[in-house]
């Protein structure tokens, strides 16, 4: 299984309504480089990325869709 960014930014907390409306719909979400941000956050070049399987991106792009969420 591959997983795929979706969105990221350089706080995590932008991410969390996504990866919860996400993960109420039964999508497995990851939060790539969550702790190395949380470490490093005077570094602007490290993002938080949410993360989800390959095999989700359709469904997740009807959801985001349909709330108006942005990549």
């Amino acid at each position: 299984m591959k997983f795929v960014t979706i969105k990221s930014s350089h706080n995590e907390v932008d991410l969390l309504p996504l990866k919860g409306l996400l993960e109420s719909e039964g999508i497995t979400c990851f939060l790539k480089n969550q702790f190395t941000n949380q470490i490093m956050s005077h570094m602007a070049t490290f993002q938080v990325e949410l993360q989800v399987a390959d095999s989700d991106l359709e469904k997740v792009a009807e959801i985001m869709n349909s709330t108006g969420e942005s990549a």
